[in-house]
Parts: structure tokens; C-alpha cells; sequence
């Protein structure tokens, strides 16, 4: 999930501009609602939000894949006992390539945070919980976060984490996190 704050200079004060991805239906928290993501994604596509503010791209295909529907989009097998856990409820995944834009954004620098969980190895002992994912984060193509690991960054499994970039410089109205 990804929310970040309009430049002041645009508002009268500053305000919270929240883009969500993964959000399984639309929800509301705190008085701030998140746009669902109900997309069905693919080994390679490019989905466009119906409010046409984000969009998300996926390429590679997993060779073990059978239902591509689960093996892109899991959805949580661990309990969530967080406040907000229905945001937490479904991943995106890709073997190559996952990007996420944000649009119609003004100009200007903006601090960005990235929530995980991990919700797709359970906290036990079987071999499930041996599994571990781990990515680099790029935002507007610069490494901001190398060898990132939700679990060891959340302090396990089925917490969440939220990263704080602080300046991303938004170009060309796009925010792009890889």
C-alpha cells in the first residue's frame, strides 16, 4: 500500500493523497477510504484503476504456476491482529517485474510510505514457514531499499511495516515504484 502527502504549496494545508494496491474491497479507515484492487493479475499486464489514478504492471511467469490467479495474487494465510488487517489481506507478486504508478500527481517533492505485511508464510515450523521474500524497492528508478524483507523488517510474520521515503521527487505529474 502507498500513501503520500500533496506539497503544501498546492493546498491551503497539507492533506494525505492515498493510493492503495492490494486492498482486496474498498475500505475506510481512520476517515481515509482506499480504493479496492479487484484486478486478476497475469504473468505480464498493465492494469489501469477504473479512477484511471493508478496502475500496476507485472512481468515473468513462475514455472511452478498452475493458477495464476493465486500465484499472483495470494491472499493471506496467517492471522492478522492488527487494527487495520483487511488492508493487509491479499499480495501482489512477480517473478520479474512489479511496478506500481501513481498519476495526476503535482509536481513537486513528496514523502512516500510503503505498508507491508507478510501474509503468505505462516510463524510455524513447518517447511511453509522457511519461505522468505526478499526485493529491492526502487522509486522514481532510484534504489531507495536494498534486500528488503517484509518479515525480518515487521518483526515477523502477519505484522505489518510501514516505510518512510521523505522527498521523492514527482516529474511529469508520475510517481513509479518498483
Amino acid at each position: 500500500m502507498l500513501t503520500y502527502s500533496i506539497p503544501s504549496i498546492i493546498l491551503s494545508e497539507e492533506q494525505l493523497l492515498v493510493c492503495a494496491y492490494n486492498v482486496p474491497n474498498q475500505a475506510t479507515i481512520n476517515g481515509t477510504r482506499y480504493d479496492d484492487d479487484s484486478d486478476s493479475p497475469a504473468p505480464a499486464k498493465l492494469y489501469v484503476s477504473p479512477t484511471g489514478n493508478w496502475a500496476s504492471s507485472t512481468t515473468g511467469i513462475f514455472i511452478e504456476s498452475v493458477n495464476l490467479g493465486e500465484t499472483y495474487s495470494p491472499q493471506n494465510i496467517t492471522k492478522l491482529t492488527m487494527v487495520d488487517a483487511e488492508l493487509y489481506t491479499n499480495a501482489r507478486v512477480s517473478p520479474i517485474s512489479l511496478t506500481y504508478y501513481g498519476f495526476c500527481l503535482a509536481n513537486g517533492a513528496y514523502w512516500v510510505n510503503l505498508h507491508f505485511a507478510e501474509i503468505m508464510f505462516p510463524n510455524d515450523k513447518s517447511y511453509h514457514s522457511l519461505g522468505r521474500r526478499v526485493f529491492d524497492i526502487y522509486i522514481q528508478g532510484n534504489l531507495v531499499q536494498k534486500d528488503f524483507n517484509i518479515a525480518e523488517e515487521a518483526g515477523g510474520v502477519g505484522k505489518k511495516v510501514i516505510k518512510l521515503f521523505k522527498d521523492v521527487d514527482v516529474t511529469s505529474n508520475t510517481l513509479e515504484i518498483r
